[in-house]
């Protein structure tokens, strides 16, 4: 049986202050979440380019690394990740810079900001096939001028009886249908 790699831990609280680092969101969504005694945890897969990542094993330094990388973001930079894929696509391209703020006390914290760069793609495997389906249907509507194309047309479409999705997954889908 082949031993399984582990790519490194590119980890945001390296980074130097005020000094951006571009790192692609290569999933849409966490791959793995979970709870420990320092709270709920998000792990995320990434990609870096002359990146400081830990090795998992002994958490040693590594300078310029480019490759695979895992990250646990904080919860607000894991809330960031998820607006800049929307929950479907992969291959997002974002710049994060780690920036130190003061709190009304006057003591240093750390926050971090991102920043999009490049939208990614939302692969196939990432919509219900009924969702497929329904933008398929769509798409010959609009080919065929039964529909205008349009928001919505879009949203009305998939309410009705045929479809029956609700409107916010709606919302979601307008997006990823514009993406082609």
């Amino acid at each position: 049986m082949a031993e399984q790699q582990k790519d490194p831990m590119w980890k945001p609280g390296d980074l130097d202050p005020l000094q951006p680092v571009t790192i692609v969101l290569d999933s849409a969504k966490q791959i793995a979440s979970g709870e420990s005694k320092f709270g709920e945890w998000n792990l995320w897969a990434v990609s870096v380019e002359k990146a400081k990542v830990r090795e998992r094993e002994g958490n040693k330094l590594v300078e310029d690394y480019t490759g695979k990388a895992v990250v646990f973001p904080s919860e607000k930079l894991h809330e960031q990740f998820l607006v800049h894929t929307g929950g479907t696509k992969e291959g997002v391209k974002v710049e994060i810079t780690l920036v130190p703020k003061k709190n009304t006390r006057g003591s240093l914290y750390t926050s971090y900001e991102s920043k999009l760069l490049e939208e990614g793609q939302t692969p196939a495997g990432n919509i219900l096939d009924s969702h497929s389906k329904f933008m398929g249907d769509f798409s010959k509507f609009v080919e065929n001028k039964i529909v205008n194309g349009t928001e919505e047309d879009f949203i009305n479409f998939g309410k009705s009886d045929t479809y029956k999705i609700p409107a916010e997954s709606l919302t979601k889908l307008w997006k990823v249908y514009n993406e082609k």
